[in-house]
């Protein structure tokens, strides 16, 4: 090998570490992007399918599926979100603050539509005057999604002593 050849090489064997070693092309880090909530997928299921309103972590109300098969009547959904989350919303770090009623108290729960859909009427089995904020919104969100009605009706909350409260659906903590 020549001289000059040697040279090169020796050169060659030098630049290529010298140029792996300065992270030619490398890409600059930066901090995490704070983006909100995590993304919504919609799911196909039917028009309106029966939700339920739970009280997430952050104080928020958040809807949970019942049945994206079959629709159920409104009695049947009122007397779901009255038994609380199942074990996966509970899992998911969702409650309720809806008292749990007596077995033989679900008869006198129900949902009525009254007035062409401008006012709702939920019957309970217990007290409403007792009822938190949130466990109010939980039954007015429950009801309105459950009526399937778009517009926003006048929700009532009738107690088995026939006490009427308005009720109104918001989400938001």
């Amino acid at each position: 090998m020549t001289p000059v050849r040697r040279a090169l090489a020796a050169a060659a064997a030098l630049i290529g570490p010298a140029l792996l070693a300065t992270g030619c092309g490398s890409i600059a880090t930066t901090g995490v992007v704070e983006s909100g909530h995590a993304g919504t997928v919609n799911l196909a299921t039917l028009p309106y399918p029966d939700l339920l309103y739970f009280i997430a972590p952050d104080g928020g109300l958040v809807p949970v599926t019942v049945s994206d098969q079959v629709r159920l009547t409104p009695t049947v959904v009122l007397r779901m979100l009255l038994a609380g989350p199942g074990a996966s919303a509970r899992e998911a770090g969702l409650t309720t603050e809806l008292p749990p009623p007596d077995t033989k108290e679900y008869i006198a729960t129900g949902i009525t539509v009254e007035g062409n859909g401008k006012s709702l009427k939920v019957l309970l089995p217990f007290a409403v005057e007792p009822l938190s904020e949130r466990a109010r919104r939980q039954l007015a969100c429950t009801a309105r999604a459950t009526a399937r009605i778009d517009s926003a009706p006048q929700i009532l909350l009738v107690g088995p002593d026939g006490k009427e409260e308005r009720a109104v659906c918001r989400t938001e903590g």
